[in-house]
């Protein structure tokens, strides 16, 4: 047994100076008064030897712990492995990760998996490992600090490693304006455009004038001064950005300046248009203003989305559109009247067409709404959001404070994919519960995210039964409320929109 050990006349078993090799089962035989062998009920001994650090992994190549940082590419699969290679029992492992300054405030404490990250105990014989998984890194994860704990019974408190995560991203730019948008530039005024670019690394802004230098210089901080500015500066303006992914550019904005005697001219003078584009930016809740060129006769109209269909909106030359929402995105035509023969009509109509871009923080709709249920029969929650820059992360927090992303379910709940609507950067999400109950009541948020802001609705489920049902029928009701009979019509309606002829 060796000198460690001594065991005295009564039957204890004294060990000096425990080590890790002692850890295990340990049992005590004895002879009875008869000679025969009897056994004690075995007793398991852990020696507690705590881990003294762990380490961080990619690819099997151990990170070096004096670099913080994580280099990846944005949309990239990204494995990292935590590991510890010693302690007994065997330490547990978690990851934690704490999206960066640059994050969106204000979010609800989420779970991993709604940040695209999850995690696997992986088994072996010494110490511990666990693989934290993200599919595809977004650019919100830049400046995220990825975080492995190790717990131990003999630790006060966690150790802990942790990384940062560098992530590379391609430009996205916002163009601005002083004055505002919706604004009429006059000549002689001073104007000011200024371009902002976000990405990883840092890109500079670059200005463009009708694909060549602007007539004024541009700042090192990506604005465009005109003092006073002048008829000749009208033109299509872009912003493009040289990146260590590629050249990248943004959509064009139509600068258009008017003569100082015009009281009242629209901003976007459709006649002026340039080669490099038809498309004009307006920011959600913003005007934006567009005419037919001068010395035609037309009026405009909407293309339909999903129909292709010409929707008249208005028998004049002009059109303005204030307090912009998502779903008044989309393409716009001038339109010439029938006394014009086919050929100049399908050329206006071509040469006319003017894209209409919303871009913003998203929106939800509805954003609050109570519902009320059916004891025992299914219900669905529809939620319509727009966003564009598109979204990055949608996520449903039930009643029960669980989280759904599109695609999750259980028993009980089921939350669908997300799917496009007939609006372009507007989508439909839907929550379904399989069967309504009391524990079902109560308020579910939805929840949509992307680079611009963060949008929240909610419905409140309330629950109701149906007449005849046992557990709340008029004769044992408290309340003497009424016999409620439900009826469910559902009413189809179909919409034939036909363009007529135009005659302005």
């Amino acid at each position: 047994m060796g000198h460690r050990f001594f065991v005295d006349g009564v039957g204890n078993l004294y060990i000096e100076n425990i080590r890790i090799e002692d850890d295990g089962k340990w049992q005590c035989e004895a002879e009875d008064a008869f000679g025969f062998v009897v056994q004690g009920k075995p007793i398991l001994l852990t020696v507690l030897d705590p881990p003294k650090k762990g380490y961080l992994m990619i690819d099997n190549r151990i990170l070096d712990p004096g670099n913080p940082f994580i280099p990846v590419k944005e949309n990239a699969d990204l494995k990292v492995s935590c590991v510890v290679d010693e302690g007994n029992p065997k330490p547990t492992l978690s990851w934690e990760l704490a999206l960066g300054s640059m994050a969106l405030l204000d979010m609800p404490e989420l779970p991993l998996e709604v940040l695209n990250l999850t995690e696997t105990a992986i088994d072996q014989k010494v110490g511990a490992r666990n693989d934290a998984h993200m599919a595809k890194v977004l650019r919100a994860h830049h400046n995220a600090t990825l975080t492995c704990l190790i717990r131990h019974i003999a630790l006060d408190k966690p150790l802990n490693v942790s990384v940062l995560l560098n992530v590379q991203y391609t430009p996205s730019f916002a163009i601005s304006r002083e004055p505002g948008f919706g604004f009429p530039i006059r000549e002689g005024m001073p104007v000011s455009l200024k371009c902002d670019v976000d990405s990883n690394p840092k890109a500079k802004p670059v200005w463009q004038k009708d694909d060549t230098d602007p007539p004024v210089l541009q700042s090192p901080d990506g604005f465009l001064n005109f003092t006073e500015i002048r008829r000749e500066h009208s033109g299509w303006y872009k912003c493009i950005a040289r990146h260590m992914l590629g050249r990248f550019s943004s959509i064009g904005y139509f600068l258009n300046v008017h003569d100082m005697e015009v009281t009242q001219e629209p901003e976007f003078d459709v006649g002026e248009l340039s080669s490099t584009g038809r498309q004009v930016e307006v920011s959600l809740g913003g005007a934006v203003q567009l005419a037919c060129p001068p010395g035609t006769s037309g009026c405009w109209a909407r293309v339909e989305p999903g129909t292709g269909r010409l929707e008249p909106i208005g028998a004049s030359q002009e059109l303005r559109l204030d307090n912009v929402i998502y779903q008044e995105g989309g393409e716009y035509r001038c339109v010439a009247p029938p006394k014009e023969n086919v050929k100049k009509l399908e050329a206006i109509r071509n040469a006319m067409s003017v894209n209409v871009l919303v871009t913003g923080q998203p929106t939800i709709n509805p954003t609050n709404k109570s519902i009320t249920a059916v004891y025992g029969q299914p219900l669905t929650l529809t939620m319509e959001f727009c966003a564009n820059p598109e979204y990055s992360k949608v996520l449903w927090i039930a009643k029960n404070q669980r989280v759904y992303r599109p695609g999750d379910a259980d028993k009980t709940i089921l939350a669908y994919g997300i799917t496009n609507t007939s609006y372009s950067h507007c989508h439909q999400a839907v929550l379904f519960l399989t069967k309504v109950t009391a524990a079902d009541v109560g308020e579910y948020n939805f929840i949509v995210r992307s680079s611009h802001g963060l949008a929240e609705g909610s419905f409140f489920v309330n629950m109701t039964y149906a007449s005849g049902y046992g557990g709340l029928s008029p004769e044992t009701s408290s309340s003497n409320a009424p016999r409620l009979v439900l009826t469910t019509i559902y009413i189809n309606v179909i919409c034939l929109l036909i363009l007529m002829m135009i005659n302005c």
